[in-house]
């Protein structure tokens, strides 16, 4: 939950119907007897356990207390009376009581003519717990203990800890030798004048944040053990590894399983999903495009990316499952996404989780910048003519969701005649629009503006680019401007159907605002109706065509005072 302003407020009237759960909770009073309401002898202060309440929020997503409400019944308590002075004290008291001292934030709301006090209280980036000790989280519609192994997970998520940077004292030697080497080979490989090649192994392992000094000891990180650990070291990591099951059509399935060194279970994963991989041959006119059911680029960035950003503090393994019969692959990732990301802005928004062996991944190769390795999945994907990933996010983790069927074959012409003409392939914004127009096959603007993929900055300037390689076209004006699939690019029968409907239907607008026009306005020349219909010069016979047709019709004719060079039209 993010920190909320008063814009929240409508919200939590909307909240009240819920009735209790991990982001809200209700009270009759604040049981001091001489704080609201009534006085009454067997109220005793219960600071402490609004305390509890508020710690258990802080410590998960943020939540509310609404104060004024019969727990039972949720029924409105007329007997409580908003006091300025008291909610101050109550947010005093509460303050003493818990460790970091949490600040709640309070709101007077009305309710059926009563006022209610709600009590904010914003998420918190660090982990609290009470004056009496009790670390406790919101669970459902209760508070509950955090278990031991859950610290971990928790502070994770705050971002208390970057888990790639936790030390591990391991008993023993803890490095594999062969594995360094490998590594530095990689580096070699990737960028041969690298510093990182000329350092002696304790700065290299230093300088790659895979060892940190802890007072007078030098202790492996999480990074360290995952990229260069040895097999004893890697078993402070036993979930660190790969599940992939694959179902096929009969009904049977085969199971495989991965451990340990990142490197090697990146590699020998990929190798048995590449080892799958099939192909179907598609034919446009001259233009020949194998596409895979999953590309080698799809599976090896989405599969670096759970290996790189998982929640390396969770229990938890990842897997892949693919469906023969489905026509889907899907990886499960441990761990929600990192703050600031969803399920809507993936494409663009980017917070390493795990920065370290990020940098490491880039290092060798096996990943590039930030950010690039979605476009590079939505990017083959368009071209291929398949659907984007189906992210779904989950209370433990992030599922991505790939199908294999094409379901547009026009989008994969259409990508290979953009690269005939150019000479260059085309980029992700431009797929994004034209896929967006292909699919809706009339779209407007504000439409396409709207598409959570499609960035608004350059978006004028990839349509106009697009239509002047005449890949897409306008039909419509002013409110009603729609773009389609230029004519030149509609090879079958339905497509051309379609394009001359759009074009009738344009006409017909056409038509209909030049009788508005006269409806108004006595008489009309070619110069004034292109004003009207917003043409340029070049559209002189157009609009020539429009009257012809209009008279032909028997809705204008020509005015007794026209000229040859000044023609005008009026109503019959």
């Amino acid at each position: 939950m993010k920190k909320y302003t008063k814009l929240s407020l409508q919200w939590s009237y909307n909240l009240l119907e819920r009735g209790e759960c991990e982001i809200m909770d209700f009270k009759e009073q604040l049981e001091d007897k001489m704080s609201f309401g009534k006085s009454l002898r067997n109220f005793a202060p219960k600071y402490d356990e609004t305390a509890r309440d508020v710690v258990a929020f802080a410590n998960n997503k943020g939540g509310f207390l609404f104060i004024g409400i019969v727990d039972d019944s949720k029924e409105i308590n007329r007997d409580f009376v908003y006091l300025d002075a008291k909610v101050f004290e109550l947010i005093h008291q509460v303050q003493d009581r818990t460790s970091p001292s949490i600040t709640m934030i309070p709101h007077k709301i009305k309710v059926d003519g009563s006022d209610l006090l709600v009590l904010e209280i914003p998420f918190s980036p660090q982990l609290h717990r009470t004056s009496r000790g009790e670390f406790l989280i919101r669970s459902n519609d209760g508070n509950r203990p955090i278990e031991p192994y859950e610290m971990a997970t928790i502070m994770s998520e705050k971002g208390l800890i970057v888990y790639d940077q936790k030390t591990w004292k391991v008993s023993g030697e803890w490095m594999d030798s062969k594995r360094l080497e490998t590594l530095r080979d990689m580096i070699g490989a990737k960028s041969p004048d690298s510093p990182y090649l000329d350092k002696e192994t304790g700065d290299f392992l230093d300088s790659l944040g895979m060892v940190k000094e802890e007072g007078e000891s030098i202790l492996p990180t999480t990074t360290g053990i995952l990229f260069v650990g040895n097999q004893s070291a890697l078993r402070e990591l036993p979930f660190y590894q790969v599940k992939y099951i694959h179902y096929f059509s009969d009904g049977t399935y085969k199971p495989y399983e991965y451990k340990g060194n990142i490197v090697e279970v990146a590699k020998e994963c990929f190798a048995q999903l590449k080892a799958e991989i099939r192909q179907k041959e598609y034919i446009f006119g001259l233009f020949r495009e194998y596409v895979e059911d999953y590309s080698e680029i799809v599976i090896r960035e989405l599969l670096i990316n759970a290996l790189a950003h998982r929640d390396l503090s969770r229990q938890q393994i990842i897997e892949i499952r693919k469906y023969d019969d489905g026509g889907y692959l899907e990886i499960e990732s441990p761990g929600r996404f990192p703050e600031g990301v969803t399920t809507e802005n993936y494409l663009r928004k980017t917070n390493p989780r795990n920065p370290n062996i990020m940098d490491i991944l880039r290092e060798i190769g096996l990943a590039e910048k930030a950010g690039s390795g979605f476009d590079k999945i939505f990017t083959d994907l368009l071209k291929k003519g398949k659907s984007l990933p189906e992210p779904e996010e989950t209370d433990t983790s992030v599922i991505f969701r790939i199908k294999s069927d094409v379901v547009t074959e026009k989008l994969i012409e259409l990508s290979l005649m953009f690269e005939s003409q150019t000479g260059k392939p085309m980029k992700l914004d431009e797929l994004l629009v034209l896929s967006e127009v292909v699919n809706h096959r009339q779209i407007k603007l504000s439409d396409l503006a709207s598409m959570p993929n499609i960035g608004t900055y350059r978006l004028q300037a990839i349509l106009d680019n697009l239509q002047a390689l005449e890949f897409i076209e306008t039909t419509g004006k002013t409110s009603g401007l729609s773009y389609i699939l230029h004519v030149s690019k509609r090879k079958d029968t339905s497509d051309k159907i379609e394009y001359v409907k759009s074009k009738k239907q344009e006409k017909a607008r056409q038509k209909e605002a030049i009788l508005r026009y006269l409806d108004s306005i006595e008489t009309i020349t070619n110069a004034e109706a292109r004003e009207l219909l917003k043409l340029p010069e070049k559209d002189r016979s157009k609009v020539s065509r429009l009257f012809a047709e209009l008279v032909a019709a028997n809705e204008i004719m020509q005015t007794e005072d026209s000229k040859p060079n000044c023609v005008k039209y009026s109503r019959i």
